[in-house]
Formats: C-alpha cells, structure tokens, sequence
C-alpha cells in the first residue's frame, strides 16, 4: 500500500497536478476547421458515451444523436498526439443500432486465471433510437469487435434516460463486474425499478422493486437523469422527469438521490474490491438539493490530489443539463463557470468556480473521467444559448477543494406544479373543508353560516379550477391522468362542480325530488371534501417538495379532524337533548338532512328565499347547555 501510495503521488507530481482549484482547458476541434467539414474530428451530437481508457490513454466515443438523427459510430481521441480516428472496420459485422441517452462504462476484466478476451470493454445498455432498446453490448478495446450480451435473468424492459453505469477504474485496484440501471422511461411508462447485470456470469437481476409514487423517502419513477456511480458502487442521481407515463411530479426536477448497492458490507472506500455475491435489495437516501433542477444533465466522479485517489475521491460533479420544460414557469439559469459538486461524505452541493476556457452550458454532454489523475473530459452536447448540437472537447482537472465557493448559490425556481398545489391546497385543503364545516356545526348563526360557506364554497372552487388548469398548463395530458392522484383530482373536480349545478336545479320544500335531491347534494359534497383532503395529501408526497410542506399539512389536516370530532361530539349532545325537548321545541320535518338542527331562513339548500310562503320553523340554538329552542324570525 505505501509503494502504491508513493507511485501515484509520483504521477501526480509528473502529470503537473498538485493541488489547485478547478479549471477548464478547450482541446479542440481547431478553431480553423469546423467538426462539420473535417474527417479527422467527430461530428456534433448529444447523448453520446465517452470512455477513458487507461491502457492505451485513449478516450472512446460511441453513438449518440445529431443533426442527422442517432448514431452508432465509435472513434478513438488519442490524450498524446490529441488526434481523433474512426474505427471504421470492425471484427464482427454485429454491432448495436444507432442509439442515444443510454447507460454505460468501461469494463476491466481481471479475472484469474487470465480471462479470455476482451480484457477492456465499453458496455452500453438500452438507449434510444429508431425505437427504444433493452439490449446490452461490449465493445472490445483490443480488437473493436462488438458483442451483444445475453438477456438472462430478470432483465429490464425496453429503457431509455436510466441512471447507472460501471464503478469507475482505481490504480492497483480490480474492475468491478456489475452494470447498474435505475429507472429510465418507455415511451409509455416511467419506472423505478433498479437493475444490475453481472458482466461475469452475464445475467440481469432487480435489486431493488418499483417505488410508490407517493413514497417520501424514495426517488419516484423519473427517466432522463443526470447519474453516475462512484468508487464505492454507490449510484448517484439528481434531478430528471417525473411527469406523464403513469405517474405525476417535478419535470425537471431537483431533488438528489443515492443508491448504496447491495454489495457486501465494509468501509465505503473498500467497497470496491467486494466480489461477493449480493446480499439484500439496497437502499435509497436523499441528499440535499442546491443546483437548479435539471434533465438530460451530465455526471461524473471526481477526485481530489489531497487524497491521493486511491479512495476513488469523495466528490461527485454535476455538468449541465436542460433546466426547462413544459412546466417551467421561471428559473436562475445557472451561470457557465458554476460547477455543483457533491460532497459524498456530508451529503451537501458545494457550488464550486471553475475557471480556464470555460464551456458554454449545454445538456448531455458526454462525460468520461480518469480517477487516477483527476481529470475530466466533456465532448459535444447541446447548448442551452441557441439549441446548437456540438462537439467540441474540454479537459477539466484540479482540486475540489480548493476551489472557491461561486458567488451565485443554489438557483431558485418556480413550476407550475408548485402553483396547482398552492390553489389546490387553499382549495380543496382550507376553504372547501371550511365551508363543509360551517354548514355542518354553525347553522344556529342564521344567516351569516350561509353566507360565510357560500363565500367559500365558490371562492375555493374557482381556486381548485385555477389549479387544474395550471396543471394541464404545464404539460400534462388529459391521457396520462389515469394514475391515483390524477383520477381521484378529476372525479373531485366533478363532483365540486356539481354543487352549483345542484343549487341551480334546486326544488322547493315538499316538491316533487326534494328529498332526493338533499341526499344527491348532501352526499356529493361530502365526497368531494374527503377525496379532496386526501388527494392534497398524495399532491404533498407526489411532488416530493420539501418535507416541511407535507408536515405542515398533515398537521393542519390533524387539527381539523380533531376540531370535527369535537363538534360531532357537540352536536350529537345537542341533538340528543332535542329529542327529548317539548314538542314545541321539536324541528319540524323537511329541514337540511346534514344536520336536523337547520335554518329556516336558509332552507334545506342553505339558500335564503325572501318572500317565500314556506312556514317559518323554529330554531336550535346550540349553547354551552345544549339545544334550546327559539322562535322563527318573522
């Protein structure tokens, strides 16, 4: 250990990487010819894989999606000479079709005895293209032949935007066998399931199930995220859609979320070497939240000079990504020079400085890394001013920390889900259970409990419409509301609707359907104000917002639940003890079923008709003693 420790404090002196803050290097194409016209460089594109290989000092680049759609070519960047070539001819005549925004790493076989080639392999898994992929390929780097693995096993559905990837080559260390995949999105359904591919024994199996879409505590099904996996085979990911394909939430969103994998339990820097079979089904944990939300971003390990990268490093950078959608309504785009790094040990953003040649920002940018020396490559991407796919290549190495702190923080936000769950939550969660309430416990205070719950009856109403309609603004489809949240919010709005409609038709006492038409109104309210307290509680959790907002309403719906049993409690005694009243104190029939102690000004509805011949009724008015009967207004 103390001679690998010398080695690579000796590499770092002779690759001139003592310890200095971050900072960007452009290495090319030459600004006097364009990747568009020149061979010798690869054309634009965006989701494309990028490799480090540390054999040869090469980085390989493989698909992607261009000007022209997806990609399936693969070029070799010697670092050395800084000269690209495309493999043309491959051993094999199978390889995978033209894809992009797939999973993948590089792949070191070591196993003993010597293993039969290849030794070094790109694995790519899934993506997109002409169609959505499930399949997995290895490309070997000795004599570029392609290989498409077997699906044995339990093995993903068709996917494309999953997090994951291949624990990333360490000096002195052995390659880990295990392709991650998290996630991802079907062009129909979004998932959440976690998958790993053993590159030994070639088989899928889920180490982790589906998630509740109304878990707090777990990372929702979401696809297009930025992802990488650590040292430590820890899978980190931030950010990505939520919306549509089954299920509801941020699109982008910025919530950060780590996998610690199954493996056998050690320290978190030993974790590496662990070849035992996997044990258990791993666990998610959230980390903070600080970069602006985000999709299609980029990730990456990085390594720090002060530990020598045997550890593999402690930090995790995020790079890019496309900060709005159809539910944006505002965002603090981050600045170019902003690098948010993950410190891995206290689980907290560190939004770093980086300086140099800074690139333009851009989203899903190729990403490759070297932990032994530090460094990082950035090849194309699509940049966020203008929408122009490129290709050029950028070289980052330094210090994390000892990079200064950006002068701009975490960037603020506002979408349009956070909106329709305000006009929602005051809707259906404070003014409509208000207005139920009124008219349920304070009829005694005639007129005024008829005016205060109408008031909010329409009031919260026209906010619960407003919400509806924000959402929808936001992207989603009348199609993908299928799922609990979106059902239950559309057959509350029905029956929320219903009530005007109901006051509108209403029959006078002893009509013909009065009866009826008091249990269809008494009924369909009272539905409207259960489904509609529960569906802001799975809002609260399907949004996966701060754990302060669900708190605060649930605490909020607490108390009201507490305050109704009380007045239940009240208004039973009273009713009791009218029973038993004189006959003259007895409330005459045709009263408002909620309660039988009514306004006769109100009428059975709650509406107030001036002039009406329906005989004046006697009221009870519920006081600290109970029911006392009083006279009818004249």
């Amino acid at each position: 250990m103390l001679v690998l420790w010398l080695a690579l404090l000796l590499l770092d002196r002779a690759e001139g990487l003592s310890a200095s803050p971050l900072s960007w290097l452009r290495v090319g194409p030459p600004e006097s010819a364009t990747a568009t016209t020149s061979s010798a460089w690869p054309p634009p594109r965006r989701g494309a894989a990028l490799v480090y290989d540390p054999s040869t000092k090469h980085l390989v680049l493989f698909g992607g999606t261009g000007a022209n759609g997806a990609l399936a070519d693969v070029w070799a960047y010697d670092i050395g000479t800084r000269v690209w070539q495309q493999i043309s001819t491959f051993s094999s005549s199978e390889q995978p079709e033209p894809r992009h925004t797939f999973v993948y790493g590089l792949y070191l076989n070591d196993t003993q005895p010597a293993p039969v080639p290849p030794r070094r392999s790109l694995i790519v898994s899934t993506g997109q293209g002409a169609q959505v992929f499930s399949d997995t390929w290895a490309l070997d780097l000795d004599t570029w032949a392609w290989r498409r693995l077997p699906d044995n096993g339990d093995a993903p559905p068709t996917l494309y935007g999953s997090a994951g990837g291949i624990v990333p080559l360490l000096p002195g260390r052995p390659g880990v066998p295990r392709l991650w995949l998290s996630h991802g999105f079907s062009l129909k359904t979004r998932y959440s399931k976690t998958w790993v591919y053993d590159l030994r024994a070639e088989s899928w199996s889920v180490v982790h199930g589906s998630i509740n879409s109304y878990d707090p505590m777990k990372p929702h099904a979401r696809c297009i995220v930025s992802s990488t996996v650590t040292a430590d085979e820890q899978i980190v990911m931030y950010g990505g859609c939520a919306q549509n394909g089954g299920t509801g939430g941020q699109c982008p969103a910025r919530d950060t979320w780590r996998f610690d994998t199954p493996v056998a339990p050690g320290k978190r820097y030993a974790r590496a070497n662990v070849t035992a079979s996997l044990q258990g089904s791993g666990a998610w944990h959230q980390a903070s939240s600080c970069p602006t939300p985000r999709t299609r971003g980029a990730m990456a390990p990085l390594a720090s000079p002060a530990e020598l990268r045997m550890t593999g490093g402690r930090y995790v950078m995020l790079y890019g990504g496309f900060e709005t959608d159809k539910q944006t309504i505002s965002v603090s785009a981050a600045p170019d020079d902003q690098l948010p790094v993950l410190d891995l040990d206290s689980g907290l953003w560190l939004m770093l400085r980086a300086g140099g040649q800074v690139p333009a920002f851009r989203a899903q940018a190729a990403v490759a890394h070297d932990l032994a020396t530090g460094r990082v490559w950035v090849f194309g991407g699509q940049l966020r001013d203008g929408g122009a796919i490129s290709a050029d290549l950028y070289m980052l190495q330094g210090d994390p920390a000892v990079t200064p702190p950006h002068s701009v923080g975490c960037g603020s936000s506002m979408l349009f889900p956070y909106l329709h769950g305000l006009f929602m939550g005051l809707g259906w969660g404070v003014l409509l259970q208000a207005g139920w309430f009124i008219a349920r416990y304070f009829k005694a205070h005639d007129p005024r409990w008829f005016h205060l719950h109408r008031a909010c009856q329409i009031t919260g109403l026209v906010l619960s419409i407003v919400g509806l309609a924000l959402v929808m603004s936001g992207g989603v489809k009348a199609n993908n509301l299928g799922f609990s949240h979106g059902a239950i919010g559309l057959t509350t709005m029905g029956l929320g609707l219903l009530q005007p409609i109901n006051a509108f038709f209403r029959p006078h006492k002893g009509a013909k359907w009065r009866t009826q038409w008091e249990w269809l109104h008494l009924w369909s309210g009272r539905s409207a104000v259960l489904l509609g307290a529960a569906n802001v509680s799975l809002g609260t959790f399907l949004l996966q917002g701060p754990a302060a907002v669900w708190i605060a309403w649930h605490s909020l719906l607490g108390c009201f639940v507490v305050a109704c049993v009380v007045m239940e409690v009240r208004l039973q005694r009273a009713l009791r003890l009218a029973r038993t009243a004189p006959p003259t104190a007895a409330h005459e029939d045709g009263s408002d079923m909620d309660t039988t102690i009514g306004s006769s000004k109100a009428g059975g509805s709650g509406k107030w008709r001036r002039g009406s011949k329906e005989a004046e009724l006697p009221r009870l008015v519920v006081g600290a003693g109970g029911a006392v009967a009083e006279p009818a207004g004249p």
